[in-house]
């Protein structure tokens, strides 16, 4: 009998801590002693007081959850990833990895700025700049997808030491590159890692000064044109 009284005691202990932790932060003196008095943003400054305030100011420090803060930090364009560090009870380091432009995509007559994920850059955040050096990528397929754009990433920096790459056309199964210089260079989409290799073995062979036109697409061979 005496086990049973033991159980249920420790049941309804339980159970009144359960409830503590559910409704404490809606007390006012326990709301008042952990609520978020600071939050520290690092890592970006577009976010004005306004959207960090909306955010935190239903949060409560010793219950705060996390994983709400980040789904609507996350609303925002420019947020790629969330790191949240509770300090001394009030206060909040919010460390933020924003996106960083990687190329102007053109597809169907509209302009946007892309991240190297193929994420559509808010203008709000972003605005276009004729200074910055990106990259310009001419979709041409109906529908984007964003795993071409990755691929076009790793052209960029498969060769970032060996050619000035301006423009990037993408169509069907292929990716056509358009260096500085005006020379023409075809890669395979479905087989780009071969398409790579065999442009690198290429210009440390051979060169390609000479050339304005390089299809490395081919398995069995590589098309040039003077």
């Amino acid at each position: 009998m005496n086990k049973k009284i033991k159980i249920i005691t420790v049941s309804f202990w339980i159970f009144l801590c359960a409830l503590f932790g559910l409704f404490s932060p809606t007390i006012p003196f326990v709301k008042e002693i952990f609520e978020i008095k600071k939050v520290n943003v690092k890592g970006t400054d577009k976010f004005s007081e306004t959207d960090i305030r909306s955010i935190f100011e239903k949060q409560n420090w010793f219950f705060m959850d996390e994983e709400e803060i980040k789904s609507q930090l996350k609303k925002f364009n420019f947020v790629k990833k969330v790191q949240i560090n509770r300090l001394f009870v009030g206060n909040v380091d919010l460390i933020i990895l924003e996106r960083q432009p990687f190329a102007y995509l053109y597809h169907k007559k509209n302009r946007y700025i892309i991240d190297d994920e193929g994420v559509k850059l808010d203008p709000k955040y972003y605005k276009i700049n004729s200074k910055q050096k990106l990259p310009v990528l001419i979709y041409n397929d109906k529908t984007i997808d964003k795993n071409k754009l990755k691929k076009v990433r790793l052209i960029k920096e498969g060769f970032k030491d060996l050619l000035d790459i301006r423009k990037f056309y993408i169509y069907k199964s292929q990716i056509a590159c358009v260096t500085r210089d005006g020379k023409n260079i075809v890669f395979s989409i479905e087989d780009l890692d071969k398409s790579i290799k065999r442009a690198k073995t290429f210009i440390k062979k051979v060169g390609i000064s000479q050339f304005s036109y390089l299809n490395f697409s081919f398995e069995s061979m590589v098309v040039v044109r003077r």
